[in-house]
């Protein structure tokens, strides 16, 4: 806004300065080392470091905050610093040394019209600035041509110049003359006190001691700019006398009010020359009749309203403009729609529209449907990134955050068509003096007129918007974020952070939706926990225990790096708290032998019972309650003693699930994320504890490198990490610490801290942090060793039975409800509704309208869906159709050439999405989730604890795999436990097992072991071989056998560069090892396997060839098991397709029919390409499993 907007006139404006620049400060170098030479280091060293000089379009200097982006003046300094001068001149505040005479009254605490404020009558009682002064105090230099205008036209005796920020005064050195203006000084006989890095606070003794040596009676005192010491220094000088300024010295206020925020700059106005409002003004009459009509509420909060902090009056020129009436300062300029309607011109040139977050970075849930289709169609977006450009004519969506006077408004509507405007203003004075400004009644007549919308937030700061904005959205349809776009009509630096946080908040609304994996698992997994008669956290639980009971205290146990420094208390005290381990702290908790009383989970995700299982002890285990929210995963539940669950607020499986069991019955916790910390914290504070311990819940790091505790799954025995955090996080963000002054986090975590302090602030509780980490607010910091219980433990011993027999109970009648829900949302009735979102999307687009069409049709289907609340159309879809949609949106306005071509292409993958979605439907809806994390080292724990009744023989092919048994004997917890194929091995009497690797050999190999099946011995056996037709005919006896079908092997030269090439897999007999010992465990599953492969690059032709050569051996199949590593198909008895396991703790998802090409191969890394070839020219065999 304050430059040039032609590159060349602003390059051309910079150049000048610059050489202004450097003759300025020659010159001021010569003039201080001879006038002030104490000052020469901070002239001839100008070292600024967030604060710098700049020119304005108009070729004037000007001085801008880069940290904040923020200038000091606004776009004519020079003007405004002279009618500044000229405002203080003309009544020139004086306080005189003698006076006694106190006004205690303070203008903001009287409810009276401006003229009749007692600091208005005594401004306008201040003589004009003599000839003559003989003390004169200055608060802010700034660029300093205030000082230099005043030196010219008075005769100062001393002159006294406060400036609490050296960069201000080191841009004066460059910007102004110093050296005439000290000349001047000197031939004047003026006197200057420059105190840099001063702001006031000691000049009652530096009067005194000036006093002391001259003769002072009493000063003029000026305010140059905006400084929270400057401004109640102001404020004391002109309300309080010098006598009791020198008994009780300044009144500073520690916590500011928003609502009376001033910028740095505030410019100057006559206050003579303002006229008061009336309550009559027909504008104002006019407005309220319409409001009255279309905002009732708001219409009765302003009908009689008196402002706080903010008078509005009038100017000369008929414009409404604002005083604050604590410090007269104006809100405005000369002219409040001049200025307010070169604000929006700048924002129509270069709007603001926040990117929303889409994507998915992680790894765990990658194998989503859901975000199988945000990957692709995060391509189109892409393709169609829109240009920076001005403001559109149809104004789809626009947030205004802050309207002042209003008149941004009246600029907007009379120069666009907005569709959806969300008007917020924090300043209740602010909208009551816009009901003089602007013609309300008309944008709100016209709006209803045309069918838009206005939806308007007043006196929230910031902190609650968020909800209220969400609410509105959610009610249009939050794809809308896609095409908002933002606009900040002024600037209160203590709205900063609660803007930030509301902005980044709404960036992510549509990723962090409840997309249709999570609502399906997380409905399946509800039902599942409901059926089995899991207590549920009943509805009020505080009312279910004493108050005996809910003061015995509890200890919320997070996996940070100060966890580490608090087990020794955790153990001393545990007899007498609740200890709850949160997610992976289990693990460190384990081993220093402490059992907790509650483990909590939060994540619905399977990747719950990988972590758990890795404690490694299910016997542990089976000793801890696990207490967690609806969605927890069923096989997590099955690790654990008894389970308690709570229903999480807002999540499909909780109102799908609370429409049959009763909204009234049960208790939804409002604040259970994103960490099971907040779960932990939410469910305790809603019970009713009053005393919670954060320990471990650090929520950030000092050390970067440790960011969990070092006694968990997070780091190897060595200590060093499992992978690299910071490459996989950002944990680059900086917030203040709980005993530190700031630590590193990353920001889930800082999301985590902001819903953790909502949750200790929705209710009165003593919680005390003794974690190394983040400050949370409405949370007491509290070093580990001054923890002191003074509770019994049999107290502690009766809270925990009150919380598990009162606090929770079993759905009624709960082994019916899942006959009930099927009965509530027929499969028949979703089926029908999803074909027909499906001819929908199936339609052909051929304008905007048409697409813009579709994205309300989509909507109010989905809605339709919702008020029958008989399918789970809306709770399975609502998240991704919200996301896809919001695409839809982004690139048919991203005004691309090729937006319609790229909209043909998203449809075809929406199209593709939801044809899955009915496949799921048809298949089995509600499966569990399958999704893993570090599931290897869960894999090497069940290894372990795997039941080998007898020795497995090794029978392999030389050439294609000569180690198979030795790789197998590695990966086993006994010895000797897999032996090579010899004949005194299976001459024996003893049962054996065998895996027979029949390589090239194929019936011959089978042949060489016919005598072992024959004799009735062996009692499993598992052939891995390329054709699995080889055994058809055998007799096999008693003998359990299962195949392993696998593909051709990688040889020579010539087979790796098809593999290079992507017209070949990466099979090699040395990564198969692990695969066929899971599949040797679960031979009394299932009778078939095959190994999941690579392909490097994107040979979709080569890929779709292999699979269907798997699937020509294997033969037309009923359905199959798709596991992560591998294939299994044939099952030996009948399994429910939602519990399918393997013997390796794995869980499979059952398909229907046989595999595709998405179930059998996946892409090979760069890395593991390398990998694989530098083992061939190696050309030894490596152990790499």
């Amino acid at each position: 806004m304050h430059l040039a907007a032609d590159d060349d006139k602003q390059d051309m404006l910079e150049k000048q300065l610059s050489k202004d620049i450097v003759a300025n400060h020659r010159l001021n170098t010569m003039a201080f080392s001879r006038y002030i030479p104490s000052l020469l280091p901070e002239v001839q060293n100008i070292t600024t470091e967030n604060i710098a000089i700049f020119a304005n379009q108009n070729g004037q200097y000007n001085i801008v905050d880069y940290g904040t982006g923020r200038t000091v003046y606004g776009l004519d300094p020079l003007g405004e610093i002279s009618r500044q001068v000229e405002v203080f001149r003309h009544h020139a505040p004086y306080i005189s040394l003698n006076s006694t005479a106190s006004d205690v009254t303070d203008n903001d605490e009287v409810d009276v019209a401006l003229s009749q404020l007692p600091g208005y009558i005594r401004q306008l009682d201040y003589a004009p600035l003599p000839k003559e002064v003989n003390v004169l105090v200055v608060f802010g230099l700034g660029l300093g041509y205030h000082i230099e205008q005043l030196v010219a036209q008075h005769n100062i005796n001393h002159l006294v110049v406060y400036e609490p920020e050296r960069q201000f005064f080191q841009c004066s050195i460059l910007a102004m003359q110093w050296q005439k203006l000290l000349q001047k000084m000197e031939a004047k006989g003026t006197a200057v006190y420059l105190q840099l890095d001063k702001d006031g606070r000691d000049l009652i003794e530096n009067i005194q001691e000036l006093a002391a040596h001259v003769p002072v009676d009493g000063f003029y005192f000026y305010k140059h700019y905006n400084h929270e010491i400057f401004d109640a220094i102001d404020i004391g000088l002109k309300s309080t006398s010098w006598t009791e300024l020198n008994k009780n010295g300044f009144h500073f206020t520690r916590k500011p009010n928003p609502n009376r925020f001033l910028p740095v700059w505030s410019e100057s106005v006559e206050l003579d020359n303002l006229a008061e409002v009336s309550k009559s003004d027909p504008q104002f009459l006019a407005n309220l009749q319409a409001f009255k009509r279309y905002f009732p509420a708001i219409f009765a909060e302003f009908q009689d309203y008196q402002p706080t902090d903010w008078l509005p009056v009038k100017t000369p020129g008929g414009e409404i403009n604002l005083i604050q009436k604590r410090s007269l300062l104006a809100f405005g300029g000369e002219s409040p729609k001049q200025d307010a309607q070169s604000s929006f011109e700048h924002f129509n040139r270069f709007p603001q529209k926040d990117g929303l977050v889409l994507g998915y970075t992680g790894t765990k849930l990658k194998k989503y449907q859901h975000y199988e289709f945000v990957g692709k169609t995060e391509k189109l977006l892409e393709e169609v990134a829109e240009e920076a450009g001005q403001l559109p004519e149809v104004v789809k969506s626009l947030i205004m955050f802050g309207i002042g006077l209003g008149y941004q408004i009246e600029a907007l509507f009379a120069q666009k068509e907005v569709e959806k405007l969300f008007l917020c203003e924090p300043n209740r004075d602010f909208f009551f003096a816009s009901l003089f400004a602007i013609d309300w009644q008309l944008i709100l007549t016209d709006a209803d007129k045309n069918n838009r919308r206005i939806y308007i937030n007043i006196g929230d700061d910031g902190s609650h918007l968020f909800r209220d904005l969400l609410a509105q959205f959610y009610s249009i349809g939050p794809y809308i974020l896609a095409s908002t776009y933002f606009y900040q009509a002024y600037y209160n630096a203590n709205l900063i952070r609660a803007l930030a946080q509301l902005r980044e908040q709404l960036q992510i609304v549509i990723s962090i939706g409840e997309y249709y994996d999570h609502a399906r698992y997380g409905i399946s997994h509800t039902t599942e926990t409901i059926s089995r008669g899991y207590p549920f956290l009943v509805s009020a639980p505080a009312k279910q225990l004493s108050h005996q009971h809910k003061e015995v205290p509890v200890f919320i146990v997070g996996n940070g790096p100060s966890l580490d420094n608090a087990i020794e208390a955790i153990k001393e005290w545990q007899g007498k708290a609740i200890v709850v381990s949160c997610g992976t702290a289990l693990m460190p908790l384990y081993k220093n032998g402490i059992v907790p009383d509650f483990h909590a989970e939060i994540e619905q995700n399977r990747s719950t019972f990988d972590w758990i299982c890795r404690v490694g002890d299910f016997d542990y285990l089976k000793k801890i309650n696990l207490i967690s929210c609806n969605g927890i995963h069923p096989d997590t539940c099955d690790l654990f003693n008894n389970v308690y669950i709570a229903f999480k607020a807002g999540e499909s499986s909780t109102v799908s699930a609370l429409n049959i069991l009763g909204r009234d019955n049960y208790e939804e916790l409002e604040y259970a994320f994103p960490t099971v910390s907040n779960f932990a914290v939410n469910i305790f504070s809603k019970i009713g504890f009053n005393q919670l311990y954060l320990m471990g819940v650090d929520l950030g790091f000092f050390d970067r490198e440790q960011h969990h505790s070092k006694q968990s799954g997070y780091y190897k025995k060595n200590g060093k990490e499992i992978y690299n955090y910071r490459e996989k996080n950002n944990t680059s963000i900086v917030v203040p610490g709980n005993f530190r002054k700031t630590v590193f986090t990353k920001h889930e975590f800082k999301v985590s801290k902001e819903i953790l302090e909502q949750t200790l602030a929705s209710r009165k509780i003593d919680c005390f942090n003794t974690s190394d980490g983040a400050r949370v607010a409405h949370s007491a910091p509290l070093t580990i060793d001054n923890i002191l219980l003074t509770n019994s433990e049999q107290e502690k011993e009766e809270a925990i039975g009150a919380i598990v027999s009162n606090a929770f109970r079993p759905a009624h009648e709960f082994a019916h409800y899942s006959e009930q829900f099927q009965q509530r949302y027929q499969q028949k009735n979703l089926e029908f509704e999803l074909g027909g979102l499906i001819k929908l999307v199936e339609q052909p687009i051929t304008s905007a309208a048409e697409a813009e069409a579709l994205i309300n049709k989509q909507k109010d289907l989905l809605f339709a869906s919702y008020s029958h609340s008989k399918s789970l159309l809306f709770f399975l879809l609502y998240g991704t159709l919200n996301y896809a949609n919001s695409v839809l949106s982004k690139i048919v306005n991203s005004r691309a050439d090729s937006w319609l071509e790229q909209t043909e292409k998203f449809l075809e993958h929406w199209d593709d999405f939801l044809t899955r979605v009915k496949g799921d439907i048809a298949e089995n809806l509600l499966a569990f989730d399958f999704c893993s994390s570090f599931a290897h080292k869960r894999e090497h724990i069940f290894i372990s604890r795997y039941s080998f009744d007898e020795k497995v023989v090794v029978k392999t092919d030389p050439y294609l795999e000569p180690r198979l048994q030795s790789r197998l004997q590695n990966l086993a917890t006994r010895d000797g436990q897999f032996v090579e194929w010899r004949e005194n091995v299976v001459q024996g009497n003893q049962p054996i097992s065998a895996i027979i690797f029949t390589g090239g050999k194929g019936r011959k190999a089978l042949d060489d072991v016919a005598e072992v099946i024959a004799g009735g011995r062996l009692k499993k056996l598992l052939i891995c071989g390329f054709d699995n037709s080889e055994i058809a005919n055998i007799d096999f006896k008693q003998t359990q056998v299962s195949y392993v079908l696998l593909g051709d092997f990688l040889i020579g030269d010539s087979d790796y560069q098809a593999m290079c090439e992507g017209n070949r897999p990466l099979i090699v007999a040395h990564r198969l090892a692990f695969i066929l010992l899971k599949c040797f465990m679960s031979c009394e599953l299932y009778e078939l396997f095959t190994p999941k492969v690579e392909f490097y690059a994107d040979n979709v032709q080569a890929q779709q060839q292999y699979v269907s050569d798997v699937n020509s051996s294997i033969g037309e199949l009923e359905g199959f098991v798709e596991f992560s590593t591998y294939i299994a198909a044939r099952p030996r008895t009948e399994i429910r397709a939602s519990e399918h396991r393997d013997k390796a703790g794995n869980l499979g998802v059952y398909h229907k029919g046989n595999p595709r090409t998405e179930n059998i191969v996946f892409p090979l890394s760069e890395s593991s390409l390398k990998d694989e070839l530098a083992f061939h020219e190696k050309g030894a065999w490596h152990l790499v499993d």
